[in-house]
């Protein structure tokens, strides 16, 4: 059964049977979300500085944002990336799909947006944004230093250097 239901994701509580044992457990299902790494032509990314509430701190961020579930991935991709910081791509490429936890269905598709060009932020209402241009290789220092601490936006860089320096990118 739910027993918790948000605009972002539900915890449900769910009876299992194995091996002759009975036992209850709570799964939380969260709405898939977009990364978008964009890059440009001098080889520097576009990274986001964002206000986050639950740190009541700004975080760097690759581009990311929760699925609208009506469109596709991909559609979900373009639109953050010109909501969040005014670009748009013409070239794009899906690197990955991942599931944020083993014990949660919470599905992340990874893109990389290339052929840039400026166009509008459109902010949500609660959203404090600023986009920073930088070099991989600032990114990297930032994650070491540990300026850079969300999991799965440094898988996100991570993999995009490793598949860069592999020339699939």
């Amino acid at each position: 059964k739910t027993v918790y239901q948000s605009k972002f994701f539900q915890v449900n509580q769910n009876t299992i049977e194995r091996d002759g044992k009975t036992f209850t457990k709570d799964f939380i299902k969260r709405n898939p979300t977009v990364l978008v790494i964009p890059y440009a032509e001098d080889n520097q990314i576009y990274m986001e500085k964002q206000f986050r509430d639950a740190r009541n701190d700004y975080c760097l961020e690759v581009v990311s944002g929760n699925m609208d579930t009506a469109s596709s991935p991909l559609e979900n991709a373009k639109r953050e990336l010109a909501e969040e910081i005014g670009l748009t791509a013409k070239t794009w490429k899906q690197i990955a799909t991942w599931e944020l936890s083993v014990s949660m269905d919470a599905k992340m598709y990874l893109f990389a947006a290339t052929d840039l060009e400026e166009t509008e932020t459109n902010l949500d209402m609660d959203e404090e944004i600023e986009a920073v241009k930088m070099p991989l290789s600032d990114v990297v220092t930032k994650i070491d230093s540990g300026e850079m601490y969300c999991a799965s936006h440094i898988a996100a860089i991570l993999l995009f250097k490793k598949m860069r320096e592999e020339g699939k990118l």
